[in-house]
């Protein structure tokens, strides 16, 4: 094509140029003023078809914003988010448009049909009838933000007079684009200071502002948005950060994300000055009455005014009270101002709706502990479960695909509980960042359910760490790490092995964390040998070798375990324990002769094995 086809005359340019402005000028839509631009783009190269597309917000793909000559069913086709993805995995993927957009330059296609490095034209191209196209990127002030696409109908190369031109379209439509945005964000701005101006000029009371609070209390309510939802409101209403804490301090809510200041820590809660506010709320008549507690421990009691401290000295503290009951408090600190008496009382308002929410939250943790008990139940039927399909729908009711390989942990007490220790909350809470385990109730243990991957042995740790603070001192928690169940069919199987390895604990010395994940053909005797016959096989078979450890020291079960665990290598077991082969062999043949037994008797190596895991497991001490 020769250039005398491009009409670029100094005329037709400058009434393109003047169109769009005049467009800006007016306060046109964005779209309206792209979609001139796009029929400018036509007259003035010689398009068939043209389209103006912007990035979307997280800059993952393409959007028209504007058009002229494309089909609905075009503008659909490549508008539904996968279609003009500006990073594509690969070429199959990739466009003229979006590749001008990362890179910055002009894009030329000059045949569709031969342009193996765009793959998504051989979908896009037949759609509208397109042969070939130019593509420009829009540059903003500091980035780009979009890219014009002009298509012919008929293959044909581009010249550099249609390059230039569409290039300087593009300067002047990205000059638009930011014309316009910077005219809708002040016009935002505009209306927000109008509504700013109107609110101050209507001078509505203090109590006028209450009852907003109250109806937007009763809304947030009939939603069901949650302490999350009734923290963050307050805390914008207020102006303020916002807390909730159970009775034993732990945070449930808090808000706002950012700026976020915490309520006096427990040091600063024991001073008398804080100590005294709170211990009033106990007082007849102010069991639900919000208490101003002084944050610095200089600052007098509080009594009309908080006289001597500033508003951000001072955190106010509303209780949340269930049946006469403390279950918590909503703290409200870094305040902006003294409080109005209207403000502790939408304050109050809100506590009470948390207790409710607290409440609600009880109900829903004793239901979902029902049902994970019931579903448990099922789970560990000696026979297998009965409705397999049901019983894994019935978990992703609960939010667990037990179709994946999953690690079946047990966790039992010991000694004196308290009353109603919330197991299952803490459980939940200990468990992340990692998944959260199905748990419940079941034959008087607590029973976990976890992704065998990741690796669910820390979690298990932060879970045995959390329960051991949260009961009693004279109260023994101990957390068997089962075997991993595959299927269905292995859960009953794994859930008795984690119960036999808990009994051996238990009858001996219970607490702390016992790992039978990996145990082979020991489990078997976990599964369905009884605790005290397997202390006795135990030290019975050892009684020899760590009597002899005990009056002269050394490392025979050491050895022992580190040799069987290596498959019966000395030489594996040398090295593992940095010793010398022979070494090795000397401490096994003193091992035979104690137990008077032959180490090369399968039979023999396998009670051994099984041996040492029982006496790992009740950790048996030095007299066997």
């Amino acid at each position: 094509m020769s250039v005398s086809r491009v009409p670029t005359s100094l005329r037709s340019w400058m009434s393109a140029v003047s169109e769009i402005a005049r467009a800006v000028n007016a306060a046109e839509p964005l779209e309206a003023v792209l979609t001139r631009v796009a029929q400018q783009a036509c007259g003035l190269v010689g398009f068939e078809f043209c389209a103006v597309m912007l990035a979307d917000p997280a800059r993952e793909y393409l959007r028209v914003a504007g058009w002229y000559g494309l089909s609905a069913e075009y503008v659909a086709l490549v508008s539904d988010g996968g279609s003009l993805l500006i990073d594509p995995s690969g070429p199959d993927l990739d466009t003229p448009a979006a590749r001008a957009f990362r890179e910055g330059r002009t894009v030329a296609v000059a045949d569709v049909g031969v342009a193996p490095n765009f793959g998504r034209l051989r979908r896009l191209a037949p759609a509208q009838g397109y042969q070939a196209l130019l593509a420009a990127p829009l540059r903003g002030s500091s980035e780009v933000v979009g890219v014009i696409v002009g298509y012919s109908v008929s293959a044909r190369e581009f010249e550099a007079a249609e390059r230039e031109l569409i290039e300087l379209l593009a300067e002047q439509v990205a000059l638009a684009t930011e014309t316009a945005r910077l005219r809708t964000a002040q016009q935002d701005v505009i209306s927000e200071l109008s509504l700013v101006n109107d609110e101050l000029q209507r001078g509505r009371a203090v109590l006028e502002w209450a009852e907003r609070q109250h109806h937007e209390l009763m809304r947030l309510v009939l939603e069901e948005v949650g302490l999350a939802g009734l923290v963050t409101a307050l805390a914008a209403a207020l102006g303020a950060s916002v807390t909730v804490e159970d009775a034993a301090g732990r945070v449930l809510a808090c808000a706002p994300e950012l700026g976020y200041c915490p309520p006096p820590d427990a040091a600063a809660r024991r001073r008398r000055p804080a100590r005294d506010a709170l211990g009033a709320q106990d007082a007849p008549g102010r069991r639900y009455s919000v208490a101003l507690v002084p944050i610095d421990a200089a600052a007098g009691p509080i009594v009309a005014g908080v006289p001597g401290a500033g508003p951000s000295e001072v955190a106010w503290a509303a209780p949340v009270v269930l049946g006469g009951e403390l279950v918590g408090r909503l703290w409200v600190s870094a305040p902006p101002a003294a409080p109005e008496p209207v403000q502790l009382r939408v304050v109050e308002r809100f506590a009470l709706v948390v207790a409710l929410e607290l409440l609600q939250q009880r109900h829903l943790v004793e239901v979902h502990r029902q049902l994970s008990g019931d579903l448990l139940g099922d789970l560990f039927r000696a026979d297998g479960p009965a409705r397999p399909r049901a019983l894994l729908d019935r978990a992703s009711a609960l939010g667990h695909d037990l179709s994946r390989p999953h690690v079946v942990a047990l966790l039992t007490l010991d000694g004196p509980l308290p009353p109603a220790p919330p197991l299952p909350e803490l459980i939940r809470a200990a468990a992340e960042p990692g998944p959260r385990p199905l748990s419940g109730l079941y034959d008087g243990g607590y029973v976990l359910l976890l992704p065998a991957e990741p690796d669910p042995g820390d979690a298990l740790r932060r879970v045995l760490s959390q329960v051991a603070q949260a009961v009693s001192p004279h109260t023994t928690p101990t957390l068997v790490a089962g075997p991993v169940a595959g299927d269905l069919a292995d859960y009953a199987r794994a859930y008795r092995v984690a119960r036999g390895a808990a009994a051996l604990r238990r009858a001996s010395q219970p607490g702390g964390l016992v790992d039978v994940r990996e145990l082979g053909l020991s489990a078997l005797l976990l599964e369905t040998g009884a605790p005290d016959a397997l202390r006795r096989f135990a030290r019975n078979l050892l009684r020899t070798v760590v009597a002899h450890e005990q009056r002269r020291g050394g490392d025979l079960l050491v050895t022992l375990r580190t040799w069987l665990a290596t498959g019966c290598s000395t030489a594996a077991a040398a090295e593992a324990l940095v010793v010398h082969p022979n070494t090795v062999s000397y401490r096994l043949g003193r091992i035979e002769q104690l137990v008077g037994r032959s180490l090369r008797d399968a039979e023999v190596r396998l009670e051994l094995q099984l041996a040492l895991t029982v006496r790992e497991i009740v950790r048996l001490d030095q007299t066997g």
